[in-house]
């Protein structure tokens, strides 16, 4: 018998690509006449645009799994906190292993990282709401909601939507201008060991409870307190 359903494989693939290509664009292209995407309120305008729209039609296509797992999560919510704390845990300590040994061969943190301490420091309030709220709850339903049935055996689901995970936090920040800058920030994709390691985890948490608010709360989690280690280090 397959350990996957190429059917339902092949509907996560779209959501993807749905969300993180076709929406973006979309309102890029209807948005850009009428205002500057260079200007960075615009670019927020923008953002919360295609999150909405991405939230809401995320909500629509699961809305009857997303009303009973919440009933379930608000049931067990101590276990699945639990549960999610644990899993937070073990993804944060590989995670820093992994940061670290890269860091030391590439002499710099993640592009990704960068981008997110930039913006945060430019737009706060809108990094920490996108950051901890819109971001996990997005990712969570389309990296890990959407593969759930498409994968019978619960290894190949965690490793498969790892990678994608983290191939999604690092492939959108190489540089595709030319081929010599591709070559060089393609060592960029070392950085999907600890993001994938935190997809992983987060995968874990989902599986074990059959309840994605389990993972979109360690998500959750995972940002605000990242969020918060960096805004007390610039005030020390």
């Amino acid at each position: 018998m397959s350990q996957i359903n190429f059917k339902n494989l092949g509907k996560a693939i779209l959501l993807i690509f749905l969300c993180i290509i076709v929406i973006p664009l979309i309102v890029s292209i209807i948005i850009s006449p009428f205002l500057n995407i260079n200007d960075n309120n615009n670019l927020i305008i923008i953002n919360l645009i295609v999150y909405l729209i991405e939230i809401i039609l995320l909500f629509l296509i699961y809305h009857k799994d997303l009303k009973k797992e919440w009933l379930d999560f608000r049931k067990n919510f101590k276990s699945y906190c639990k549960i999610a704390l644990k899993c937070w845990l073990k993804a944060f300590l590989l995670m820093i292993v992994f940061n670290t040994i890269i860091i030391l061969i590439l002499g710099k943190m993640a592009n990704n990282e960068s981008a997110n301490r930039e913006l945060l420091n430019n737009l706060p309030i809108f990094s920490i709401f996108m950051m901890v709220f819109l971001g996990p709850i997005m990712e969570e339903i389309i990296f890990r909601k959407g593969f759930k049935n498409a994968f019978k055996n619960k290894k190949l689901f965690l490793i498969v939507t790892a990678f994608i995970f983290g191939l999604f936090h690092v492939i959108s920040n190489l540089n595709f201008t030319s081929f010599s800058d591709f070559l060089i920030s393609s060592t960029e994709l070392l950085y999907i060991l600890p993001y994938g390691a935190m997809g992983y985890f987060f995968g874990k948490a989902y599986y074990e409870t059959d309840c994605i608010f389990t993972s979109i709360t360690t998500h959750m989690f995972h940002n605000g307190l990242s969020i918060a280690i960096i805004l007390l280090s610039t005030f020390i």
